[in-house]
């Protein structure tokens, strides 16, 4: 059976931006940090002091850095609950392992996914591959997905990017359009129906895909490069500019966003937004407008900025979210959108019609 490390050939420099990015979190149960705030957050069940959240941190960076083994953190582990006179939940070789793992897959996978999502990768693969870990006592339905390929962009991997569970050695490797056809395949397979059902974790109704564990029901990479933290700060003007360029030069994966506007708190609960949170700039908007010469990323960022402090943002039908400001005394509409994720994106600026200034503001107003 193949260990993390050789199943999940070791993203380092990405797996380690993952998981030196999140904020430390002391916790009383395993649900006070669940799913996709993961991808933000540091945790370890019931270690509820920064202290020791920051001695098990300081181990599990260690291993991404260093490389050290499951023997290695047990050690040190030891030595954390001796300092601090830890009273854990669980044996000591089965609470390890499900530390050590579980922090490990999530952040090789976090950077395996970065990796993929680059432009130049993904015009080579198209698509995506799901590979069991070969373990001797196999979820049912892992083994059911494994070979299974699929578009990059197929929503399976929203909720089903490994790993899919506690101890869920299963990995994804890019595949190319000729070894598509090597395969036999004349295309991508047909995206499986996921099931999701309901589960009240933590008293709260969760919705969780057949054949994934409670709180693996996300994709960490993408959660991470997109969804941003509560209260992040706005970025300078020259952070924006050299996101652009990096940008336009194929520098970023194609999920990674930039935070550029604080959204009232009014508007944030009418979106049902965290509190606290950004409208973000994203890498698929700055290339889409590329061509676009007259509207600059610093345009973006200031139009999205003067709608949100002025409260002028709409909802219209089917949830289409617009502001409205002026540019060099024109009228321009901004567009907004929330996705699956809880992001706030800012996808568009141009010039507005008066017919649709009209129309717009008789749309739901969203301000302060």
């Amino acid at each position: 059976m193949p260990t993390t490390a050789s199943a999940l050939d070791l993203p380092f420099d990405e797996a380690i931006s993952f998981f030196r990015q999140k904020t430390s979190v002391p916790t009383q149960t395993w649900t006070d940090v669940y799913a996709a705030a993961h991808s933000h957050s540091f945790m370890v069940a019931g270690a509820a002091t920064d202290a020791i959240v920051a001695d098990f941190r300081a181990e599990i960076d260690k291993a991404l850095e260093q490389g050290t083994t499951i023997a290695d953190f047990r050690k040190s582990f030891d030595e954390i609950v001796a300092k601090h006179g830890w009273d854990y939940n669980g044996g000591r070789n089965w609470r390890t392992r499900v530390i050590f793992d579980t922090n490990l897959r999530t952040a090789y996978s976090a950077g395996r996914y970065a990796q993929q999502t680059l432009p130049e990768t993904l015009q080579a693969f198209p698509f995506w591959q799901y590979n069991h870990s070969g373990a001797l006592h196999p979820r049912e339905q892992h083994l059911a997905w494994d070979g299974l390929v699929l578009r990059a962009n197929d929503s399976f991997w929203l909720t089903n990017y490994p790993p899919n569970g506690w101890k869920c050695g299963c990995f994804t490797t890019p595949v190319s359009e000729g070894a598509l056809r090597r395969q036999g395949k004349a295309g991508p397979d047909k995206s499986p129906d996921i099931d999701p059902h309901e589960e009240l974790i933590g008293g709260v109704p969760r919705q969780v895909p057949d054949g994934v564990d409670p709180g693996f029901e996300h994709n960490p990479g993408r959660t991470w490069l997109s969804g941003g933290r509560p209260f992040e700060p706005i970025a300078s003007a020259d952070q924006v500019a050299t996101f652009s360029r990096r940008a336009l030069a194929g520098d970023l994966p194609v999920g990674t966003t930039v935070p550029i506007a604080e959204v009232p708190p009014a508007a944030a609960e009418a979106l049902e937004l965290a509190d606290g949170a950004r409208a973000r700039l994203s890498v698929e908007t700055i290339r889409s407008h590329a061509g676009r010469r007259e509207i600059t990323a610093l345009d973006y960022v200031d139009a999205a900025q003067r709608v949100l402090e002025a409260g002028d943002l709409f909802e219209g039908p089917r949830g289409r979210l617009s502001g409205l400001t002026s540019i060099d005394g024109r009228d321009h509409v901004v567009g907004f959108k929330r996705t699956r994720l809880g992001e706030f994106l800012v996808t568009t600026v141009h010039r507005a019609r008066a017919d649709q200034v009209t129309r717009i503001r008789s749309w739901k107003r969203l301000g302060n």
